[in-house]
């Protein structure tokens, strides 16, 4: 923690080749934090410099002016994904990424991370909830796995993920608005999140997108 009365430096995070409605789902998981701030990832390689951490999938490729052989003032480079398999691990390394970094962390631990990416502290180079010892570790409290949604409640999700409002979903289902809202706070307890982009980000990495995709 930095002494009393005094605020940590900003640092400045960047989403590599996200759709928007994950780039808000990470953003409402940093949003209590006062010392993290999600810019838009730069065009040109020179608009780097205005960026701190540079967060990617290491499934794809490698940002631009990011890796091993960018320069020392590059961003540093942060893999962020759903899969922590060895070979994906591998990848980052060879990616030169500083850390891999679960997408199930929540949004004390995602922040605690990437501090400590920041400042060099960070001891393990894959962080999972697990890996905190907390009370996810050896669960798949997150994935299919481990939720248990009603069919309404399933329903109720992937409209959510799709871009419906309460009320849309209200009038495709024919249900009243507090039956919506009800099914919602169920299911938002179910999967272990608290905000509506916390429950899209959920929702399209667990296949709740539908064939259409989601609504922009």
């Amino acid at each position: 923690m930095p002494p009393e009365g005094q605020r940590r430096p900003y640092l400045r995070l960047a989403l590599a080749t996200e759709p928007p409605i994950v780039v808000e789902g990470f953003r409402a998981l940093i949003g209590l934090e006062d010392d993290l701030v999600l810019v838009d990832l730069p065009d040109s390689e020179e608009g780097l410099a205005a960026v701190d951490v540079v967060l990617y999938d290491p499934t794809g490729s490698v940002p631009a002016g990011c890796g091993p052989a960018a320069p020392p003032s590059a961003p540093q480079l942060v893999a962020f994904s759903w899969t922590t398999h060895e070979e994906v691990v591998s990848r980052a390394r060879t990616h030169g990424a500083r850390a891999l970094l679960s997408k199930e962390l929540d949004g004390a631990r995602l922040a605690a991370s990437l501090r400590s990416v920041s400042a060099g502290r960070l001891s393990d180079f894959v962080v999972t909830p697990a890996s905190d010892g907390g009370p996810d570790a050896g669960s798949a409290t997150r994935s299919e796995r481990g939720v248990r949604l009603t069919p309404r409640e399933a329903e109720i999700l992937q409209l959510i993920t799709e871009g419906f409002s309460n009320e849309e979903i209200a009038a495709r289902l024919y249900l009243s608005i507090n039956s919506i809202k009800t099914y919602i706070r169920t299911a938002y307890r179910k999967i272990g999140v608290t905000r509506r982009p916390q429950a899209v980000l959920w929702g399209v990495h667990h296949g709740f997108a539908g064939q259409d995709g989601v609504r922009h």
